[in-house]
């Protein structure tokens, strides 16, 4: 790609991946590459490692010699590059199949593509639409290909970056965003009209207290979990899935689960019939979620701990079940019964066992050694000088 992918998502027919990139392009790439891409490909020799062979003409070649270079210094940088075989600085091509949809003028967050019916009274198909966000709080509607360049449409209401955008299923006229800000927009997008904001720093907030008034009166004074109930740090959504699951009469219950960069727990809600979003209960974890991952029956949840944190003394406290310096993988399954999220440690032995050979390595407060050196931050979107008093 011409610059780092950042949001991918397909078309309704799985044939066309939507691609994103960090310069704020939307390019749209066939799945599969065409007899032509594929006849391209196949003529490129390669050497045993899998190397490209390059014709003598590729070679690196001095245009100086011997007898035009004189000092000692010299002479020896020549015969360096004499007995190396570089080919020559080639501004690399992209030889696959690409098509430049539309941009933004600010980096891309995020991207999805979504079929919204036509009237059921008329024998049309579904008009495809293209949602991206950035980085300067704008929400783009788009059509779908081949008319990605016409905007139908912005969301407007958000005061920081847009993270994360999510479509659920039920409903795809309704979108929730989440983002900087202390709150997720659940939106009429076709539209462009808010229906409801969620406090999510109230909740998070009222999350730390809990965690801190259900600590012994030891564990109060040997932590500074004090701090978090007056935690007034930033907030970045990082994961939005929008799902729903069976309950015990048989019918199907509509919930979201979210996640936050630094925050050690994983917050699920009820999405009512009138479009607004309950908090029906948190699941603490080890350490910040870095990735949630849902199964396609929606019965279970994959996530991924152990990122750098910028909240670390709020929550010292591990899960049950879980050890901040052995666990990498945490699995969820949703019991039918209770209605709630439940761990399956058995299922979590068993996978990180499997992965025993990635590093793990955390340190007491569960944040990966080094990590704030090679994993890139949500946090860094916001841009310097804005909301100073939530940065700590």
């Amino acid at each position: 790609m011409p610059k780092r992918p950042c949001a991918i998502a397909f078309t309704p027919d799985e044939a066309t991946i939507i691609c994103g990139d960090k310069f704020g392009d939307v390019y749209a790439l066939p799945l599969f590459c065409s007899d032509g891409n594929k006849d391209h490909l196949s003529h490129i020799e390669t050497d045993k490692a899998g190397q490209k062979i390059h014709a003598a003409e590729d070679l690196f070649v001095p245009s100086a010699t011997l007898r035009t270079v004189h000092t000692q210094r010299n002479q020896e940088a020549l015969k360096h590059q004499q007995n190396q075989n570089s080919k020559k600085s080639v501004k690399n091509t992209i030889s696959f199949e690409r098509e430049l949809l539309f941009g933004h003028v600010s980096l891309l967050t995020d991207v999805i593509c979504v079929p919204v019916p036509r009237s059921t009274t008329t024998n049309l198909q579904d008009r495809t639409y293209i949602i991206s966000a950035d980085r300067d709080e704008h929400i783009r509607v788009s059509r779908g290909m081949p008319q990605a360049h016409i905007i139908e449409g912005f969301c407007l209401g958000h005061t920081q970056f847009i993270s994360r955008l999510c479509i659920p299923r039920w409903n795809p006229q309704l979108l929730i965003s989440g983002g900087g800000d202390d709150y997720l927009l659940i939106w009429d997008w076709l539209s462009s009209r808010i229906l409801h904001k969620v406090d999510l720093r109230k909740l998070i907030v009222d999350y730390f207290e809990y965690q801190y008034s259900v600590r012994s009166d030891q564990e109060q004074e040997s932590t500074l979990a004090i701090e978090g109930v007056q935690w007034n740090g930033p907030i970045a959504v990082s994961d939005i899935f929008a799902f729903q699951v069976k309950t015990v009469s048989g019918g199907l219950r509509k919930q979201v689960a979210l996640a936050c960069e630094g925050i050690r727990g994983i917050f699920f809600f009820d999405f009512g019939e009138d479009g607004r979003m309950i908090h029906a209960g948190t699941t603490t974890t080890a350490a910040a979620i870095t990735a949630l991952s849902l199964s396609s029956d929606h019965n279970c949840i994959a996530y991924a701990i152990g990122s750098s944190e910028r909240i670390t003394s709020q929550l010292d406290s591990v899960g049950e079940g879980e050890s901040p310096k052995g666990t990498s993988i945490g699995i969820l399954e949703y019991d039918t019964m209770k209605g709630t999220w439940e761990k399956n440690d058995s299922l979590m032995n068993t996978i990180n066992n499997a992965l025993g050979s990635i590093p793990t390595d955390m340190d007491e407060q569960g944040r990966l050694y080094g990590s704030e050196s090679f994993l890139h931050s949500l946090e860094t979107l916001r841009k310097r000088g804005q909301d100073e008093n939530h940065l700590t």
